[in-house]
């Protein structure tokens, strides 16, 4: 079992000592978790490496960040623009809509040395809230990063690990062995559900609950006689 354990472990921390061996992506969703960011993440590897072998694996983390943030930024852009050439049927819309790109074009080129939008979330404070629900705060602010929402939307979905998915496909084996292979699937279905009920917490039923059962059966039985 120990040995089994450390193959997975392998898999994902095995030569971390090596900035190219990192799983970048666990670093990027501690980025885009907003009570951490990469303050969290520079302090970690400075505490865990060192101050110049952590600045090098927390530059290499901020570097795949930002190109990540660009394709985002430039898919989304590329998206818009389809989006307009499809309703260029009346020349005043064009009119209307090559003039909007104009004075969006003007405004990148006035506001290209302010902060990007991705620099503007690093910025920021950190948020210290008692009770967190990180999905709901990126639903909530996803107007005011509208890139990096969608970052983190597609990030943090990733299941961080294989255990639920690999534990399934256990199960199944220890149901369907080499001594089982001829069960229909319905018999499996009833086995597997019948063990996560027998695992599941049992419910309180007060005398109440009792009580109105029954006299749902009661009622029941009484219209099966009418009939």
């Amino acid at each position: 079992m120990a040995g089994r354990m450390k193959v997975k472990f392998d898999k994902y921390w095995e030569n971390i000592e090596k900035p190219e061996n990192l799983n970048i992506l666990l670093f990027i969703a501690i980025v885009l978790d907003p009570r951490y960011k990469m303050r969290y993440v520079n302090f970690i590897l400075s505490k865990s490496y060192g101050f110049l072998l952590g600045k090098l694996k927390a530059d290499n983390v901020e570097g795949v960040l930002k190109r990540l943030y660009n394709h985002y930024n430039y898919s989304s852009t590329e998206t818009f623009t389809n989006n307009i050439g499809g309703d260029t049927n009346m020349m005043g819309e064009v009119d209307d809509i090559l003039h909007s790109q104009w004075e969006k074009h003007l405004e990148n080129e006035e506001n290209i040395e302010k902060k990007s939008e991705l620099d503007q979330y690093l910025m920021d404070n950190v948020e210290k809230p008692k009770d967190f629900n990180i999905l709901t705060w990126w639903k909530a602010s996803s107007n005011r990063y509208p890139t990096i929402s969608k970052m983190a939307r597609d990030v943090l979905s990733i299941p961080v690990s294989t255990v639920a998915s690999e534990s399934a496909f256990s199960t199944g084996g220890r149901i369907l062995d080499s001594y089982r292979s001829s069960l229909s699937p319905k018999t499996i279905e009833a086995l597997i559900c019948t063990q996560q009920w027998i695992r599941s917490p049992s419910k309180e039923w007060k005398v109440q609950d009792y009580l109105e059962e029954v006299q749902k059966i009661e009622e029941v039985e009484k219209g099966n006689l009418l009939i």
